[in-house]
């Protein structure tokens, strides 16, 4: 792959911008940023082109500028890729095989309010949809095996920060590096997902990173190539309107 911004790539299934990603400066290859904003989605299918470490660090190195607590830039990030991601998606799928039961360094609610339920439920029932068409299974095992397969991706991210920080605000800022990878990933016209189930086996992942033995994990984020024409890419996306969740105070 080569080492220079990728123009826009087209992404199917978004109303307005699901023709095209968004307009490409033709100096310099980046969309404009609301292109890059709205034109972003969780990819779950990916080519088997690969991604170079030298794109890998160039995304890096533009998330590295996302905002953190006092400037603590408190996050731990593992680039997982080649042998050593083949040894990870092995090993995930073992557990699974194994039934080796799971738990999130994190915490984790089971009770929703009824409007986030629903967007959940909206969600499932759209992509399940859009998958069944395609001929596709759709059941949560089988999307569980496409998720042990990391969807395909070339390229894994995994973030974490050191078991002595607090939870909220370090994972705060963990959210906010992630959403620059994302978008930094996007501009470029590579996928990713920012997946928790990838570290519901946190104990696999210390033992097989380097230097994570004191690191709670946060979240994984996968990147490739998205595979457009994927039923699982290519969904009409839904958000709520900002009068479901903004109020205005004067």
């Amino acid at each position: 792959m080569p080492d220079t911004p990728r123009p826009a790539l087209p992404i199917p299934g978004d109303g307005g911008i699901d023709a095209v990603a968004g307009e490409t400066n033709k100096e310099n290859g980046s969309m404009d940023f609301e292109s890059v904003i709205h034109g972003r989605r969780s990819i779950r299918a990916y080519k088997p082109e690969p991604v170079s470490e030298q794109v890998v660090r160039e995304i890096l190195d533009q998330a590295r500028w996302t905002p953190s607590w006092r400037n603590t830039q408190a996050w731990s990030v593992w680039v997982v890729m080649d042998e050593a991601l083949s040894r990870l998606r092995a090993e995930f799928q073992a557990a699974i095989a194994d039934g080796a039961p799971t738990g999130l360094d994190l915490r984790t609610t089971t009770e929703w309010p009824a409007a986030c339920s629903l967007r959940t439920a909206q969600l499932m029932a759209t992509r399940a949809a859009s998958l069944e068409a395609a001929g596709e299974p759709s059941d949560p095992a089988a999307a569980l095996e496409r998720m042990a397969n990391f969807f395909g991706a070339p390229c894994l991210i995994v973030v974490g920060f050191d078991d002595c920080l607090a939870e909220a605000y370090a994972s705060y800022d963990i959210g906010a590096f992630v959403q620059s990878v994302c978008l930094a990933a996007h501009n470029r016209g590579l996928g990713t997902c920012i997946a928790a189930t990838i570290v519901r086996y946190p104990d696999l992942l210390r033992r097989l990173l380097p230097g994570a033995e004191n690191t709670r994990m946060v979240i994984a984020v996968t990147l490739g190539v998205p595979d457009l024409e994927a039923a699982a890419n290519t969904f009409v996306r839904a958000r709520a309107d900002l009068d479901e969740f903004v109020s205005w105070v004067r």
